[in-house]
């Protein structure tokens, strides 16, 4: 009898979700040690710093949303040799970035210390950039070209099942270090030793299942094309880096610590949601490329509803249970205010709205059309920024918070009108319905929950008891809404998980 093999889809849904639940895990466990070893500035600093250094993903200039959008025709049709021209050409620009990024971080290492307001010496701040800066150099030199490869061809479960390795041993070493050694930069020394083990994991993946040509011509059409996605890259920038740099140049670096400690919750469920419909976009993508627009349809219903379901499922209670969260988390770290439930809402909003949209952004960037979209991303990332600008010189967080969800709300309700009238043509009003029939119980039952049964005593078991009884109820309803409204995703996503391919 032939081996049973675990369907693919399945595999890559529960890869990710697994090495999302650990990231998450890691994203709590470091900050917290951070906080209690070496104090709210040192966390703030590291946080900074690291928004800091991902500006060079600007040098990609949309070559990577290219990439993945050219990597689907080839590998549907078993083009070899177009395969291969694609992955050799990112390959080598991404290298030429990574150089480039070298002399970035230098540079950075010796401005920084002018930028923020520390009390940290020049030669503390100028060593920890440079270690900082290796785990992205790593990532751009060596890892982002094969990984690309494993995401477009379904293989993604070997990515994920490599990171959680890698956060693994991570976690070891920061618990030994921060008990036997102290030292911030040891710590960040071993975490990015451990990382550069993974571009070896995805260079023996590559050669197990492809046989790329080594002689294949570059593909200079394909870097040329990079215009056409870097409003993306720079819209998915600012959304990533700009409240962090407004906070650098405007605050201090304990206010820093604060943002980054509430965005610890947010960018967790916003990574549990990815972990369970991100496994979709590539199968997208693939219908996309075949040109079979029934079956599109009825995997960008699932796409869709699976959003839903997880957004107002995980980000409703997320919503009740932030701030406590918060204070329980940094319970006697003394040194700055980590109180701030209006903060914490509007984070979890903006965030929600941000998962909520993408589906819609996903099947533009699938489908390659990065120069029709290219307006609406400038101006979602102007948004951000003037807004941001002129509210956090005199509300601080609140200020960022409020710009970042005027931006993304812009974007979410352009990409949906763009999708009705250039992709798959679906009606507005199907939108509308599906989403007021998921959104207007899940707000009700979160308003009641909020006015019956609020968190007042912030003490871990508590914290617990309140979040088993909201998550249970906000479940019950979407449940509910799922049964009597959503029926037919359901089935689908049945037939989806026994699928093999």
């Amino acid at each position: 009898m032939a081996k049973k093999k675990l369907p693919i889809g399945l595999l890559n849904t529960f890869s990710s979700l697994l090495l999302q639940i650990v990231t998450i895990i890691n994203g709590f466990i470091f900050p917290r040690l951070i906080l209690s070893t070496f104090g709210s500035e040192t966390n703030g600093l590291v946080s900074s710093l690291s928004q800091f250094l991902n500006y060079i993903s600007l040098l990609e200039g949309g070559v990577n949303g290219v990439i993945m959008a050219s990597l689907y025709k080839p590998i549907a049709k078993g083009d070899n040799e177009k395969l291969s021209s694609i992955v050799f050409t990112s390959r080598r620009f991404f290298r030429r970035i990574s150089y480039i990024f070298i002399a970035y971080a230098v540079g950075l290492a010796f401005i920084y210390p002018a930028l923020s307001n520390s009390t940290f010496d020049y030669g503390f701040i100028c060593t920890l950039t440079m270690i900082l800066s290796i785990k992205l150099f790593s990532q751009y030199c060596f890892s982002l070209s094969y990984q690309n490869l494993l995401n477009a061809s379904k293989r993604g479960y070997i990515i994920s099942f490599s990171k959680i390795l890698l956060i693994v041993l991570d976690i070891v070493s920061i618990f030994i270090i921060t008990r036997f050694c102290p030292s911030i930069h040891l710590v960040e020394i071993c975490s990015a030793a451990i990382y550069l083990i993974q571009p070896i994991i995805f260079n023996i993946a590559v050669k197990k299942f492809f046989k790329l040509n080594q002689k294949a011509k570059p593909d200079n059409q394909l870097i040329k094309s990079r215009w056409d996605g870097l409003s993306i890259n720079i819209a998915y920038f600012i959304h990533s880096n700009t409240d962090v740099t407004l906070l650098t140049i405007f605050t201090n670096l304990h206010t820093i610590s604060v943002y980054s400690v509430y965005c610890l919750v947010s960018a967790g469920v916003s990574k549990m949601i990815n972990a369970v419909t991100g496994a979709i976009s590539p199968s997208i993508g693939n219908l996309y490329a075949l040109g079979d627009k029934e079956e599109l349809n009825r995997k960008f219903d699932l796409y869709e509803y699976l959003t839903f379901t997880m957004c107002f499922l995980l980000f409703g209670v997320a919503l009740l249970l932030i701030t406590p969260f918060v204070m329980i988390y940094t319970s006697n770290i003394t040194d700055t205010n980590y109180y701030q439930p209006i903060f914490g809402v509007l984070i979890i909003i903006a965030e929600m709205i941000y998962a909520i949209r993408s589906p819609y952004v996903n099947l533009a960037y699938n489908a390659g059309k990065f120069k029709d979209i290219t307006k609406h991303a400038y101006i979602e990332a102007i948004l951000n920024i003037v807004i941001s600008i002129i509210l956090v010189q005199w509300i601080g967080l609140l200020g960022v918070a409020i710009g970042t969800v005027v931006a993304i709300t812009y974007r979410t309700a352009f990409q949906i009108w763009y999708l009705r009238d250039h992709l798959i043509n679906r009606p507005l009003r199907k939108f509308l319905k599906r989403f007021f029939a998921m959104c207007l119980p899940t707000a009700a039952v979160i308003v009641l929950l909020q006015l019956v049964y609020p968190i007042t005593d912030w003490t871990i078991v508590n914290w617990l008891i309140h979040a088993v009884v909201y998550t249970i109820s906000i479940g019950a309803v979407v449940a509910a809404v799922s049964f009597a409204y959503f029926r037919k995703d359901i089935n689908t996503l049945k037939i989806y998980l026994k699928h093999r391919h």
